[in-house]
């Protein structure tokens, strides 16, 4: 548990030290309070005009008056104390949830495409909301644990000062009921763990049935993929009732027997047959907050056990993103002129590759077009020429050095890429295209022409600050397309990838993709999945891969003599074409 505090609040031990220092202030303001009241109290039933005070082998004799007026200021003293107490707490608890998001989005942003890409819908998202909101419990727990802690021992001690005896029955009585807890809390934490897990199962589902809601409209399945998400839902139900229900018991319990621990306290001076009445009042009152204190404690302490297991859930995402972070290389790039692969394999599980031993080398302002059957591995291909992931075997070589050893910012300036389905932000068109980065209206509207999209945009009422995306005034899927090539063009790269760009759109799109392809192919280096045989027609070469092979790597014209897999997919294609014929 030290090492997962540490990890919410050890950046902040100046505001903890400051915390626990007003805390203890607070504590001794209060005993003295208590302390002087009860005598005070019992000073004046018997109508004397001053009070003799007993604490321990100490003795004095002060007027009541005098003792009012320092019990009045010691009153106002923990007032005071209230303000730091309340917001010192509040200030960490919030650093910590921001810290908490910033740490877990900074790893995953990071972190590899390979592990981005492992995550399941949703996954991110709530840890980032609900887990880090479990989190951020235990740093609130945490910081209402030192306050009562110390407070609790601070009263603890000025009951020993007044009366040994009935304090050592009381610390005792303390411990032995934390330890009779224990077997609860353990439960709950068992129980917060698995709630834990339930909530990124339901997180995951409920980002699942939002991302397929056109589907379940069109199938007819809502009530299917309510009853669905509704058992995620009451598996959680479940959980946090059993969570909440054994904190609210444990807490319960403690103040239960605080009342046997009182009437132990007093049992304790009746036996020692000794104690003047207004020490006797003194301790009672001391006892009584001590033992509030401790119920406090036990809630504080269970609290943060079954917080435990989020802050494990955040701190092992952050981990888990940090690990897979790919090499940063220093190494500047400011050309691309040849590409290679060197006997490069990949496999998502062992024993299964999904590329084996590809080869090639090719030099840059070239149009390469990459065919093959669904499950070949085209898509992997593409993803370890973008550096998404990273070849199990081989070598991946720009300019005859691997790909690693170059500045990032440079690969990422130079190497550009265009989804097969396209994805727009909830922005303006001028945003979705400038996509983060730094590019003027210059820049947005060179890249918008050459993706053939810019007459069309100034088509619309509010040209460039259209907004759009998901959610957003519909535009069609040919032109989201070609907003995310402009998005693609846009800060001019030397090599551009795309998948199956045309696959999905209709005639008039796909012409206007391939004149902009056709316009692009000499000014920079295109890779190019396609699915339909007329995608080729801008290319130079074609790789054919098969199972994972690099099977040709040739002209369209010698592919067409000399490679099967093309020729077929030629025929099927131009017969497709025919059939479509009126």
């Amino acid at each position: 548990m030290r090492s997962r505090v540490n990890f919410l609040i050890g950046a902040r031990r100046g505001k903890v030290i400051w915390l626990a220092l007003f805390s203890i202030l607070s504590g001794l303001a209060e005993a003295v309070t208590l302390a002087l009241v009860a005598q005070v109290a019992a000073t004046l039933v018997t109508k004397a005009k001053r009070v003799l005070i007993h604490v321990g082998p100490l003795h004095a004799n002060a007027p009541v008056g005098t003792l009012i007026l320092v019990a009045l200021a010691l009153s106002l003293v923990r007032l005071a104390l209230q303000f730091p107490l309340s917001i010192l707490p509040a200030q960490i608890t919030a650093d910590v949830q921001a810290a908490l998001r910033m740490t877990l989005f900074h790893a995953f942003a990071r972190a590899s495409w390979g592990e981005q890409s492992r995550d399941r819908e949703g996954q991110l998202q709530d840890t980032m909301t609900s887990q880090v909101m479990q989190a951020t419990g235990g740093a609130l727990q945490t910081t209402m644990l030192i306050t009562t802690l110390l407070t609790f021992l601070v009263l603890l001690v000025s009951a020993f000062a007044l009366n040994a005896v009935a304090a050592a029955i009381v610390m005792a009585a303390s411990a032995l009921m934390f330890g009779l807890l224990r077997p609860l809390r353990a439960v709950g934490v068992r129980n917060a763990r698995a709630l834990s897990r339930s909530q990124l199962q339901y997180a995951g589902a409920a980002a699942e049935a939002i991302r397929v809601a056109e589907e379940t409209h069109a199938f007819g399945v809502a009530a299917v993929q309510e009853k669905r998400l509704g058992r995620y839902i009451e598996t959680s139900r479940h959980l946090f009732f059993r969570t909440q229900m054994l904190a609210k018991l444990i807490s319960n319990l403690y103040q239960s027997l605080i009342y046997l621990l009182l009437v132990g306290g007093l049992g304790g001076l009746y036996l020692a047959g000794r104690g003047h009445v207004s020490s006797l009042g003194a301790v009672v009152l001391l006892l009584l907050r001590a033992g509030s204190n401790g119920q406090q404690v036990t809630a504080c302490y269970q609290g943060l056990s079954q917080s435990i297991p989020f802050i494990e859930r955040v701190q092992d995402a952050a981990g888990r993103y940090e690990e897979s972070s790919p090499v940063v290389g220093a190494v500047p790039l400011s050309k691309v002129r040849t590409l290679a692969f060197e006997n490069v394999s990949f496999s998502y599980r062992p024993g299964r590759p999904v590329l084996s031993d590809i080869s090639f080398e090719m030099s840059g302002s070239q149009a390469i077009g990459i065919i093959g059957p669904s499950g070949a591995g085209k898509s992997t291909l593409v993803q370890i020429l973008l550096q998404l992931r990273t070849p199990e075997e081989g070598r991946y070589l720009v300019n005859g050095a691997p790909t690693e050893l170059y500045d990032r910012a440079d690969w990422h300036r130079l190497v550009s890429y265009v989804p097969q389905e396209p994805r727009l932000l909830h922005a303006s068109v001028a945003d979705n295209i400038r996509y983060f980065r730094d590019l003027d209206d210059e820049a947005v509207g060179r890249a918008a022409r050459l993706a053939r999209i810019h007459d069309e945009i100034m088509g619309w009422a509010n040209g460039y600050d259209t907004i759009v995306g998901p959610r957003a005034d519909a535009v069609s899927g040919g032109q989201q397309q070609r907003i995310c090539l402009a998005r693609a063009l846009a800060a001019r790269p030397e090599v551009l990838v795309l998948d199956e760009p045309t696959s999905a759109l209709d005639p008039h799109s796909e012409t206007l993709i391939q004149e902009s392809l056709s316009a692009l192919k000499h000014e920079l280096t295109l890779f190019i999945i396609a699915h339909r045989m007329s995608t080729l027609d801008t290319c130079d070469r074609v790789m054919v891969i098969v199972d994972g092979r690099l099977v040709a790597f040739d002209t369209r014209d010698r592919l067409q003599s000399q490679n099967h897999y093309y020729r077929n997919a030629s025929l099927i294609a131009a017969g497709a074409s025919g059939t479509a014929r009126p």
